[in-house]
């Protein structure tokens, strides 16, 4: 599950998820799989991107969790 981590000044300039230029205070997030943070515009591209990351997350793992339900 991504972090959110607590940082003044970043060097992006742009949201990660919208493309937008950032012109208040980012939020700044960090995954298990990528080394870099993502810098975003606000909650909305978060969530969105929060939504992607997890669907990617569970596909991956080839629906263990649902294989044994039957």
């Amino acid at each position: 599950m991504p972090f959110e981590l607590k940082v003044q000044r970043t060097t992006e300039l742009r949201c990660a998820n919208c493309g937008r230029i950032i012109n208040g205070t980012p939020i700044v997030v960090k995954t298990c799989c990528v080394n870099k943070p993502w810098v975003f515009c606000s909650r909305e591209c978060y969530k969105q991107f929060l939504g992607k990351w997890s669907k990617n997350q569970d596909a991956g793992r080839g629906g263990v969790l649902r294989r044994n339900i039957l």
